[in-house]
């Protein structure tokens, strides 16, 4: 075992996390000085079989001032599911010419109008078309989709049970650093209508000139949180409990639900009107009407079929747009947990001050697979951002596991870091396992004064099974945890 402290964050580094200062400096999605504001960034893609399809995609363009040259016209025989030849040839083919005539690497944002398709299938597997586009040029994957396990690189890694956030940056920040590659934040205007789909526009504009209010509602389905593990199924109730936590620290007044049973159903008939911000789950492909939207509401529903048509259905996402909201992300077919946009991380970074276009691909592990994001990436809910998320001098508290999965044998390097320096003479800090016989972990460490953080290499013993392990360390008044998971395997030398 290897204790080291420090008193400054950017002592710690890690393969897996670099930085983890959860605000460290703040990049809001402004342009720098010398570089083209964000509707020179924007490419608008219409389906030219698809006679409203231009209308949207003007209205967008004179609403946002996205000069002519950006709009890129697609021919498909389809305005839902087309075949993978038809996509390369009808769809890659001219998108890759008009990136290249604007500039692949000027271009950050990529917006499909209304009837344009959404999936693409390859033999028997169906993807989302718009996560084929984000990797349009195979620089994040080779061209057949669905390897999984490589987070795509713009991807800001989370922890939710320990609280540890990879500081947010702007997609035009990461594209300025070398070697970074040419993925895109690829979004649709797309909903049942053509005046819907505009709407998503100017219902997001109208809120810019202010700011999103409303309530913020949150729909968990484990019980109470402090039994829940952060791994496996539970790790989707640890997101939205931490973005419902997010939510109360900016001033939203929060309803944050732990039963099973979705908003709105017996036993927990609970409705949410004037909904800004929603995350919850979980009844497949399904949308249960207990809100009333906020303009301008921003929702996410985790759910395997969240997004299946964008435009009309029994799907979640449809029926939420029909009713008042005016962004958010979801799925076409199975994504699996961890591949859907994650709530705590989206609204962390919106708070922040980030256009959705940035929050939410900040947010999304993968590309290739199965997401769709509906409404418009420029929008900025908080162009200021809110206090305390905006505020270069805030600081939150984190558990954080490096890695936080790995095979028993290996060690685990265990990250503190307490909002406010020790005190004088210095900090005693506890730490439990809920397995103490497979972590050779101390009972308690000492924070010298002024120190911030602790290091700590933990041996781990090996298992025959998947095993996982409640950690938690408390330092005076605050108490973090986090989850271990020991796999089976053979431990490295």
């Amino acid at each position: 075992m290897t204790v080291s402290v420090y008193s400054h964050m950017s002592s710690i580094r890690s393969p897996r996390i670099a930085a983890v200062s959860i605000l460290a400096t703040i990049l809001l999605a402004y342009p720098a000085p010398g570089q083209p504001s964000l509707a020179e960034r924007v490419l608008v893609v219409y389906n030219s079989s698809a006679a409203e399809s231009l209308a949207v995609a003007r209205y967008y363009m004179t609403r946002r001032a996205i000069p002519e040259s950006l709009r890129c016209k697609i021919s498909t025989g389809s305005t839902d599911y087309i075949r993978q030849e038809e996509f390369d040839s009808r769809v890659k083919a001219p998108i890759r010419s008009c990136l290249e005539k604007a500039g692949r690497q000027k271009i950050l944002y990529i917006v499909f109008s209304y009837q344009t398709p959404y999936v693409v299938t390859f033999g028997s597997r169906a993807y989302s078309l718009d996560q084929l586009v984000a990797d349009i040029w195979d620089e994040y994957l080779p061209a057949q989709p669905g390897e999984l396990g490589k987070p795509q690189p713009y991807f800001g890694d989370a922890e939710s049970q320990g609280g540890l956030y990879v500081p947010f940056m702007p997609l035009a920040a990461y594209r300025e650093q070398p070697g970074s590659a040419n993925i895109y934040s690829v979004w649709r205007l797309d909903a049942a209508n053509a005046d819907l789909a505009k709407s998503l526009v100017a219902k997001a504009m109208i809120v810019e000139s202010r700011r999103l209010t409303g309530r913020g509602c949150f729909d968990r389905q484990y019980g109470p949180i402090d039994g829940l593990a952060d791994a496996g199924s539970s790790s989707g109730d640890w997101d939205i409990h931490q973005a419902a936590e997010f939510a109360r620290r900016a001033g939203f007044e929060v309803t944050e639900d732990e039963q099973a049973a979705e908003f709105g159903t017996p036993p927990a008939p609970l409705r949410c009107e004037n909904a800004a911000l929603y995350a919850g789950w979980y009844s497949l492909n399904h949308y249960n009407d207990a809100f009333t939207w906020a303009p301008g509401a921003i929702g996410f529903h985790l759910d395997s079929a969240s997004a299946a048509n964008p435009r009309g259905g029994s799907n979640w996402a449809a029926n939420a747009l029909q009713r008042g909201l005016t962004l958010t992300s979801g799925a076409v077919a199975e994504p699996f947990l961890s591949g859907l946009a994650h709530p705590d991380q989206v609204f962390l970074n919106l708070f922040q001050g980030a256009n959705a276009g940035d929050a939410v691909l900040r947010a999304t592990r993968w590309l290739k697979w199965m997401i769709v994001n509906i409404g418009d990436p420029l929008y900025r809910p908080f162009p200021k951002g809110l206090a305390p998320f905006n505020q270069s001098d805030y600081n939150m508290s984190f558990l954080g596991l490096i890695p936080q999965s790995l095979v028993g044998g290996n060690p685990v390097s265990v990250l503190l870091h307490l909002s406010s320096p020790a005190p004088a003479g210095g900090l005693a800090v506890s730490f439990k396992s809920s397995r103490p016989d497979l972590l050779d972990a101390p009972t308690m460490l000492q924070l010298p004064e002024k120190a911030v953080n602790a290091r700590i290499s933990i041996p781990t013993h090996q298992v025959t099974s998947e095993t996982i392990i409640r950690i938690s360390m408390s330092a005076g008044k605050e108490t973090l945890s986090n989850t271990l998971v020991l796999l089976p395997g053979t431990a490295r030398p």
